[in-house]
C-alpha cells in the first residue's frame, strides 16, 4: 500500500505515496466493530479489541528479518497504522467522532503505539527465552531481528551509508531508563499493557494537535482512568495501586522523553539533506523517526 518513487526535483529526493494506505483506514472507520464480548468498561473492550487487532500477525513462531530493506520499513509502518485504525474502532467514544478528527487522531498517535506495542512484545519474547541477547528484537509482533547481525539498506532512505545515519534516526533508547527491563519486572496484565497503549497514544495526540483533540483526547483518558481504577479495585481488589501506576507511567512517560528529545537530530538531518525522503501526508511521520 505504500508506494515509492524517484521525484524529479534537484534533490533527487524519493517521494512516498501512502494514500492508498490512508485510504484503507478511512474503510476501517467507515465499518464500526461488534465486538462478541460486551462490557460496560470501554478498557475491557478495547483490550479484547488489541487482541482482535493483531490477528493478522502470525500466531506461531518468529519470522527472522536479517536485511532491513525498504519494503521491510513499509511493511512495518502499515501494519501499525492499520493495526491502530482497527484497535481504536473498539473505543466506541472514538467511533462517535467525525471521520477527520478520527484520521488526525490516528496519523499523530500510531507510531508512538507502535513503538511501545514493540517494546512489549520484546519484554515478552525476552521472558518466554532468558538465555536470548538483549540485541534480539521484535520489530512488530511476529517478526524478530538482531540488532548486532542485521543488514540496512538505507539507500532509499539517504545518499549516506547506513552507519553514518543511524545517529538520526529515533531508536528506542535506554539510555536514561531501561523500558524493556521495567516491562520485564512489572509484567504488565492485558488490561494495563491496554490503558499503557491508550494513555501514551492519546496524550501525545492531543498535545501535538492541540484545539478540539486536545479536549476530546483528554476526555477518553479520563474515561479510561475511571476503567483502570474499577479494574483495580473491583477485579483485582487491589485498592492501593498507585505505587504500580506511577511505574506503568514511568515507562510512557521515558517513551515520550525519547521522542521529544530526538527531534533536534532529525532538525539537522532535514537541514543538511542526510535523509532524503518525502511524504505524502508529512503529518503522518511527524516524530517517527523518519521525518
Amino acid at each position: 500500500m505504500v508506494l515509492f518513487w524517484d521525484a524529479e526535483k534537484p534533490t533527487q529526493k524519493s517521494f512516498i505515496d501512502v494514500q492508498i494506505m490512508v485510504d484503507e483506514a478511512l474503510k476501517i472507520f467507515g465499518q464500526p466493530m461488534e465486538s462478541v464480548y460486551r462490557s460496560a468498561s470501554c478498557l475491557h473492550r478495547l483490550s479484547i479489541g488489541m487482541k482482535e487487532s493483531r490477528k493478522s500477525s502470525k500466531s506461531e513462531g518468529f519470522e527472522w528479518v536479517k536485511k532491513i530493506t525498504q519494503e521491510t520499513v513499509s511493511g512495518t509502518w502499515q501494519y501499525y497504522f492499520l493495526t491502530v485504525a482497527r484497535w481504536l474502532m473498539h473505543f466506541d467514544e472514538f467511533q462517535k467522532l467525525e471521520e477527520g478528527v478520527k484520521l488526525k487522531i490516528l496519523e499523530s498517535a500510531w507510531h508512538i503505539w507502535a513503538t511501545l506495542d514493540r517494546h512489549s512484545a520484546t519484554a515478552a519474547y525476552r521472558r518466554n527465552h532468558p538465555d536470548a541477547p538483549d540485541s534480539q528484537i521484535v520489530s512488530r509482533q511476529g517478526v524478530l531481528l538482531d540488532l548486532k547481525k542485521v543488514q540496512f539498506d538505507s539507500t532509499w532512505l539517504s545518499d549516506y551509508p547506513a552507519w553514518q545515519i543511524a545517529y538520526f534516526l529515533r531508536q528506542s533508547s535506554g539510555e536514561h531508563f531501561d523500558i524493556i527491563g521495567a516491562l520485564l519486572e512489572l509484567q504488565p496484565s492485558d488490561m494495563e499493557m491496554t490503558f499503557m497503549l491508550a494513555q501514551l497514544s492519546f496524550e501525545y495526540a492531543g498535545k501535538r494537535c492541540q484545539g478540539e483533540i486536545l479536549k476530546v483526547t483528554e476526555h477518553f483518558q479520563h474515561v479510561l482512568a475511571n476503567d483502570l481504577h474499577n479494574y483495580y479495585v473491583k477485579e483485582l481488589n487491589m485498592i492501593k495501586y498507585s505505587n504500580r501506576l506511577a511505574k506503568l507511567m514511568k515507562i510512557n512517560n521515558a517513551i515520550q522523553k525519547n521522542l521529544w528529545e530526538h527531534r533536534p537530530r532529525m532538525e539537522v538531518a532535514k537541514v543538511f539533506n542526510i535523509i532524503k525522503i518525502e511524504f505524502s501526508h508529512p503529518e503522518m511521520f511527524k516524530d517517527s523517526g523518519f521525518n
